[in-house]
């Protein structure tokens, strides 16, 4: 019986060019090392996307290819994907072209601002309080966020082509997560409408259609990014890693009426370094961070890992309770069992990758790839 297929893609920025990579392996037609039931192209028929994890799962359920989205990776640099907020001034503009050009190469120009998606603060933030306050407006402005998301926009519409219309008529169930900035809530929208697994009604948390600003929404990091308006909601959202950096709920509903004795395997590619409790640790985990830049990425890694680690129980719970009904001899089951496979690259990717879209897309794409095959020889020997 062939089990469903869930591709779970977290977020992780210019660190997404991994998930590239491990879908190239995914949908390998000939996989040596692993069972026969993988050796095959292991096509998701479920995607579950996040913060750049959204772009690459509507990516794959709009009909790219692995070729294809790993050469749209590999063509892309961060003028790309974003610049400098339109209502920054010449003072602030210089500090983080600066700073930007240490952390990732290169200085970012700024968006015009009939591209920009950027919102103008309410209020000036005066970092240099001993200036006065029309001189300070004049040469900082007035932003809420480091850098605009208009090239994103634009990349997605022009070299992805984006098509609502293809993932809406997608035979794979897309489902992306962003967070409510003015209640906190994680909300998922989907190119369909996806049904309670414990009652006979829609999702209340899952708004149907996916669009290029809800697709945007996602990726919003705050600070980092503006927040996104989606005007069928009538809310502003942010990136979804916020409080739920791998959704795993809303994928087991889903699957829709098909029966509970069709099995589920779930892939989730992370970003970050995975260890298990009770597991033998790497030798760099028994190691500690050595700079503040470390420390950093150790604790936003850890941070977008823990609400995953929570999900993991929970599917644990549910297989328990799948177990409980076959080994009761049931006729009929409520319960699917559930087999997750964890792809994660072997070290910490620094955080400045974040924001960083460059010729390294090559070898996180390597990563990627590497690190699905040991997965699936791993889990499927």
């Amino acid at each position: 019986m062939e089990p469903i297929r869930t591709l779970v893609l977290s977020g992780g920025g210019g660190r997404g060019a991994f998930h590239a990579g491990a879908f190239k392996y995914l949908m390998e037609t000939v996989k040596q090392g692993v069972n026969a039931e993988h050796q095959t192209a292991w096509s998701p028929d479920i995607v579950v996307g996040t913060s750049i994890g959204t772009v690459n799962g509507a990516a794959i359920v709009q009909g790219l290819s692995a070729e294809e989205l790993g050469q749209f990776w590999l063509s892309l640099r961060e003028r790309d994907i974003e610049g400098l907020p339109p209502g920054m001034r010449w003072l602030a503009r210089g500090i983080a072209r600066r700073a930007f050009k240490q952390m990732i190469g290169v200085s970012l120009p700024q968006v015009p601002a009939a591209q920009a998606t950027s919102p103008i603060a309410e209020k000036f933030w005066p970092p240099l309080p001993l200036l006065p306050r029309s001189l300070g407006e004049r040469m900082i402005g007035r932003w809420i966020n480091l850098l605009d998301t208009g090239p994103l926009r634009q990349t997605l519409l022009t070299r992805m082509q984006f098509d609502q219309e293809k993932i809406a008529q997608s035979s794979k169930a897309l489902l992306i997560a962003a967070t409510n900035v003015q209640t906190g809530e994680r909300v998922i929208f989907s190119n369909r409408t996806i049904m309670s697994r414990s009652k006979s009604e829609a999702r209340r948390d899952v708004i149907p259609g996916i669009t290029v600003d809800r697709i945007l929404a996602s990726c919003s990091i705050p600070l980092i990014y503006p927040w996104t308006y989606d005007r069928e909601t009538q809310a502003y959202y942010w990136d979804g890693a916020v409080v739920a950096n791998t959704p795993l709920g809303a994928a087991l509903d889903a699957v829709g009426d098909r029966p509970a004795d069709i099995p589920m395997e779930i892939v989730v590619v992370l970003m970050t370094p995975w260890w298990q409790a009770g597991e033998q640790l790497p030798k760099q985990a028994r190691a500690l961070p050595e700079s503040f830049g470390e420390a950093i990425t150790w604790t936003l890694d850890w941070a977008l890992l823990a609400s995953f680690r929570e999900r993991l129980r929970l599917i644990d719970a549910y297989n328990r309770f799948a177990d409980q009904e076959r080994a009761e001899g049931r006729s009929t089951f409520q319960y699917r069992q559930v087999k997750v496979v964890i792809v994660a690259p072997e070290k910490f990717f620094p955080v400045e990758r974040i924001i960083d879209y460059d010729q390294q897309s090559a070898e996180l794409i390597r990563l990627g790839y590497e690190a699905a095959r040991l997965a699936f020889q791993n889990n499927f020997k």
